[in-house]
């Protein structure tokens, strides 16, 4: 079964983002208007790839000194492990930290692929880093373990969120934020203590993104809240005319967010005021880099990724390169997009795209790696999980070539 298929039957309710929209656009822009050009010291990312969405604000936005120029090679693979989904990696401290969606989370050494260490615990969610500690949901619990050697520090049972957890999970310095039911509750990273639980409408699947003491996050209830990050207090909602399942990111004042509406909203993060909105069809990712805001989703010949201009929604770009893979995985940089692209019959390959016009700079074609798992790009190189040539379950490097 592959990652997304097992998602979808409920292994773990990752969600699958907003999917169901209609419409989908095939047209490019030969010529992106003027107000299109990169901006390349508009990069919102940070070293390191500490959770699933690139950091706490779900950019997705790789820092220019982490990223690889094409070609790449593959530079090694570590086997997971497992069946039931293929890893999605993080990449912190010189480390990359996976789980097989099962019963194991790995910690591998970024630069040699050497395994550190492997601890056995019921798998629930996504893994998030954040200083020393490593969070999951594990089994109806939180769990932090030590990074370096993967020793438990603290369990906290999930008493009120046990019956239904997203598999989204957020880690700041000080606060773990997670999903279950419907409230978001939050969590101190130093011990366990929960700090509060803000209740939504409807069963909530994204990633809250933090910005400025503030979380952002989106809800099956139609709604885009905006918290007070040490309280929970409500500061401000925006209504939207569908669910908000896509993870929500935040970069220079302005939450991004994707509804089954049908839109991309791009909202004033201090007050909720609309700044512009723009209709895109099928939206399962939102990524933030070089002044514009990519929005994509959809599989094989529905495969669509946008580009608009981040301050003003300016439509700069519409792409379906080479029928585009799963694009809820992504990463940009003003130079590059990294994703999956449609190659073989029964997976993805790796591939990047231009981000002033769209268009296939480069696609992974030699490796025999299928890339159907998450994305990270940190150190230099970017960390994909997937299929390795003999259908095993593997993390795989991609350095470049020269």
């Amino acid at each position: 079964m592959n990652r997304r298929a097992f998602l979808v039957t409920g292994g773990i309710a990752l969600g699958a983002g907003c999917s169901g929209l209609m419409g989908h656009s095939k047209q490019k822009t030969p010529k992106p208007p003027a107000e299109c050009a990169i901006d390349s010291d508009a990069t919102p990312g940070t070293s390191g790839w500490p959770s699933a969405s690139g950091g706490s604000k779900n950019t997705r936005s790789v820092p220019s000194a982490d990223s690889p120029r094409p070609p790449l090679k593959l530079d090694w693979t570590f086997t997971t492990g497992g069946h039931a989904a293929a890893p999605d990696p993080v990449v912190a401290n010189g480390t990359v930290y996976a789980t097989n969606y099962d019963d194991e989370v790995h910690a591998v050494d970024a630069e040699t692929g050497e395994h550190r260490w492997r601890v056995t615990v019921p798998v629930n969610s996504r893994v998030a880093v954040a200083g020393n500690r490593l969070f999951i949901v594990s089994d109806e619990s939180l769990r932090a373990l030590d990074t370096e050697t993967g020793d438990g520090v603290w369990t906290t049972e999930l008493t009120a969120e046990s019956s239904s957890i997203s598999g989204r999970i957020q880690a700041t310095e000080d606060t773990v934020f997670i999903f279950g039911r419907l409230f978001l509750s939050v969590f101190d990273t130093k011990t366990g203590e929960r700090r509060w639980r803000f209740t939504t409408g409807l069963q909530t699947e994204s990633t809250p993104a933090i910005s400025d003491g503030v979380v952002y996050v989106g809800s099956d209830d139609t709604y885009v809240y905006a918290l007070n990050a040490k309280t929970g207090q409500r500061k401000w909602r925006y209504k939207t005319d569908g669910r908000v399942s896509c993870d929500i990111a935040v970069a220079a004042g302005t939450v991004y967010a994707g509804s089954e509406d049908g839109h991309v909203h791009a909202l004033d993060a201090k007050t909720g005021k609309k700044r512009w909105k723009r209709r895109v069809g099928n939206v399962e990712i939102i990524a933030v880099d070089g002044g514009h805001v990519y929005a994509g989703g959809g599989r094989g010949d529905t495969s669509t990724l946008h580009a608009f201009t981040a301050e003003e929604g300016t439509a700069c770009w519409s792409s379906d390169e080479d029928k585009l893979g799963y694009t809820d995985v992504i990463a940009a940089r003003s130079d590059r997009i990294y994703l999956p692209v449609e190659f073989f019959s029964d997976g993805d390959a790796l591939g990047v795209l231009s981000p002033q016009t769209g268009e296939r700079v480069w696609r992974d074609e030699g490796s025999g790696m299928k890339f159907q798992g998450g994305l990270a790009v940190a150190d230099g190189a970017v960390y994909i999980g997937g299929w390795d040539d003999d259908n095993v379950l593997v993390v795989a490097r991609f350095v470049p070539k020269n």
